[in-house]
């Protein structure tokens, strides 16, 4: 919600750490009601499992409510996981995978789709473990339920939305301009003695930025 809302609340040329504003708004619009969905029932859950005694001999279901956590969480950081990368000085297109430059143009290599398996198949055997582990500490159990969904939901906001605290809103209104991915344009700013570019190098947002230099 917090980054959903950083996406939401931004003006018209600043910079979140999505990258200029209006680039993340739709998964925004998206994120920030079912955040507040998602903590209503937290609650909800948090003060009636609060107010239930505890029985020393009930049902273990919750190992495997656990393990399930962490399973979802391993796919999902899968999923995130960016499949391809593109060396320094080239830009990934985003709709043909292609890694662009002025000069070149060459398919984008993926390296990160053996890691992207690698974590799907670690969150499921984490979570068969904790099945079977029949006396397995609460505190063990929740410390890694913990650690796996907030890696997920981590590397989703930084995949989405973007993470708030590792950038700062930089930009003023007047004449931002931007270079989706366009050679030509790159090259006269480059040549330009009155602007400066700023490059992007986020996953989400393929070109440049100019600003007044």
């Amino acid at each position: 919600m917090w980054s959903a809302w950083d996406e939401l609340t931004c003006v018209a040329g600043e910079a979140t750490s999505n990258g200029p504003c209006g680039i993340g708004v739709f998964a925004s619009g998206f994120i920030f009601p079912t955040g507040v969905c998602l903590t209503v029932v937290g609650v909800i859950v948090l003060v009636r499992a609060l107010r239930r005694p505890v029985d020393a001999d009930a049902s273990d279901a919750w190992r495997t409510g656990e393990a399930l956590v962490v399973i979802a969480s391993g796919i999902a950081i899968g999923l995130m996981i960016p499949r391809y990368a593109c060396p320094e000085g080239t830009h990934l297109s985003p709709v043909f995978r292609f890694c662009t430059s002025v000069d070149r143009v060459f398919p984008a290599p993926s390296p990160g789709l053996p890691w992207k398996f690698l974590a799907a198949a670690v969150g499921l055997l984490i979570g068969i473990l904790m099945i079977r582990w029949r006396s397995m500490p609460w505190w063990l159990g929740s410390a890694v339920v913990l650690a796996a969904f907030m890696a997920a939901v981590l590397l989703t906001a930084s995949r989405s939305t973007g993470i708030p605290w590792t950038a700062y809103r930089s930009f003023t209104v007047d004449g931002v301009v931007t270079a989706l991915g366009s050679p030509q344009a790159a090259a006269q700013a480059q040549e330009s003695p009155t602007l400066r570019t700023s490059p992007n190098d986020s996953a989400k947002w393929v070109g440049a930025t100019i600003v007044p230099g």
